[in-house]
């Protein structure tokens, strides 16, 4: 069968309506993109008839090559080996980082797009267990609540966040997480799934302490602190950790993601996935959802519609939905992320 015409690479973001029928082009030629107008009739091809089971935006392809027609899946990445770069100059603002109260440093970028920077000092301390709340209600998200914090020798505070899904990464050091009696050994670049109404305690035995990321969905930004570990788990999902593994890893032309935690391996609504990219620009893209990236190594500059500012390990960017943003890598050896999600989705979908 012969391939369809890429009408453009990037979905269209429309408005549909619960009920209502569509018609999506298959061919590429409709001039009524994404929809039919008839131009297939000179093709091989025939358009899809779709029927919207809820009211909202849709991504529909417009690349036509999408495995989940008509919706967008994104296989647009997969169509030149290079992945799309910025076109743009440079003539974006920079941006510094302020102080915060409290010491974090934050650079403000536009609407409500941030980049925020903890020292070790500004962590507060519970137990063997320091924390910093880097994402919340109060810097403009709406769905997800993130922490930075660190495990020193010995066992955490028994946390638990109720109603919620609390997706952990550990980005250095290993030990055990206790998850209702259950436990996980873990390790850098590991990520963890705890389920709503779970709680989680955190052991470490070495004397290098963990890092990790706590991120929480949706919102729940102050944890129970329990003094015992109650035993609710949900044995539907039995296995909770997830490293890195080649064999998961897929690629979108020469950058690759893999999802560590996600609604297909664990149940959850929530998508964390660890990626690397090669030193580059990318194109400015968005999102049907709150983000956030920690950068795990490698430098460069997080960019928006006018403003720029430079990133290091340890920096903690949030990108609130719709917000245009491309990620730019200038370490020859590349730079390594950890990304996070809400709702779940593949992370390669974006127009």
């Amino acid at each position: 069968m012969p391939s369809p015409t890429i009408a453009r690479r990037k979905p269209y973001l429309v408005e549909v309506k619960e009920g209502k029928t569509y018609f999506w082009c298959a061919c590429g030629l409709s001039k009524k993109q994404p929809f039919c107008d008839g131009s297939h009739k000179t093709t091989d091809f025939e358009p899809l008839k779709w029927v919207a089971d809820e009211s909202g935006e849709k991504l529909f392809c417009a690349c036509k090559h999408t495995r989940g027609q008509p919706l967008c899946d994104g296989s647009h990445n997969q169509l030149s080996d290079v992945y799309e770069e910025a076109k743009e100059g440079d003539g974006a603002a920079l941006v510094d980082y302020q102080e915060q109260e409290g010491g974090a440093l934050k650079a403000m970028l536009d609407n409500g797009c941030y980049v925020i920077r903890v020292p070790d000092e500004a962590m507060l301390k519970r137990g063997s267990m320091q924390f910093y709340s880097v994402i919340g209600s109060a810097d403009g998200a709406n769905q997800l609540s993130q922490y930075v914090a660190t495990v020193t020798t010995g066992e955490s505070p028994i946390l638990r966040y109720p109603g919620s899904d609390a997706v952990l990464f550990v980005g250095s050091g290993k030990g055990t997480v206790n998850i209702g009696g259950h436990e996980f050994a873990v390790s850098a670049e590991t990520g963890v799934c705890v389920k709503p109404d779970e709680a989680f305690q955190v052991t470490n035995n070495d004397t290098a302490p963990i890092v990790m990321n706590i991120s929480v969905c949706p919102h729940c930004e102050t944890p129970e602190f329990l003094d015992e570990m109650p035993t609710t788990f949900d044995v539907s999902v039995p296995d909770r950790v997830q490293g890195v593994d080649e064999s998961k890893q897929e690629a979108m032309a020469d950058r690759f993601f893999q999802v560590l935690i996600g609604d297909k391996s664990h149940g959850t609504p929530v998508t964390q996935f660890i990626g690397e990219i090669p030193q580059s620009r990318a194109a400015h893209h968005r999102h049907l959802y709150e983000e956030t990236i920690t950068i795990l190594s490698g430098e460069g500059f997080m960019w928006t519609d006018e403003t720029k500012t430079p990133v290091q390990p340890g920096d903690t960017i949030f990108l609130p939905l719709k917000q245009a943003h491309s990620l730019e890598c200038t370490s020859p050896d590349g730079m390594r992320l950890i990304g996070l999600f809400y709702p779940s989705m593949s992370p390669a979908i974006n127009y």
